[in-house]
């Protein structure tokens, strides 16, 4: 007995309508696309950073070691307050000089901070223009000083 063989079928394009593919291709590009945008710009590491001019100086510079008083000096029409290692100072802690927009900490005694721990440590300066009231989500600048006592 003798069994034929099925006929080979012809071959499928392995895409029926091209176009289709190349449309949902570039489709689910511009999604990642978008997507991976939308993730930068929910970067909340950079959400209310101060411009550059705002913030005049800082002391100590970023980086460097704690000689004295913790500074900023902002531009001039502006007031602040200063938040060490995630705690606000205090208002009466709190040593300004609206005039020239500067707002500084000096630890030592009759303060909540006596002296640093050694290592480093995170400042910042949460600021607004004088005479407003605080926002709830004012400007801020951050850096980083050094301690060695």
């Amino acid at each position: 007995m003798v069994t034929s063989l099925p006929a080979p079928r012809s071959r499928e394009p392995i895409f029926r309508h091209p176009w289709r593919a190349v449309v949902v291709v570039a489709m689910l590009l511009a999604v990642a696309t978008l997507g991976a945008v939308l993730l930068d710009a929910t970067d909340t590491s950079r959400v209310n950073e101060a411009p550059r001019e705002a913030v005049e100086s800082v002391n100590p510079a970023n980086g460097e070691i704690l000689q004295n008083a913790i500074t900023a000096d902002l531009r001039n029409d502006l007031t602040g307050v200063l938040v060490i290692d995630d705690v606000e100072v205090p208002e009466d802690q709190t040593n300004r000089v609206e005039e020239l927009g500067q707002v500084s900490f000096r630890p030592g005694p009759g303060t909540d901070v006596v002296r640093f721990e050694p290592g480093p440590h995170t400042v910042t300066v949460l600021f607004w223009a004088q005479g407003e009231d605080r926002p709830a989500h004012p400007d801020r600048y951050t850096w980083t000083f050094r301690s060695f006592s």
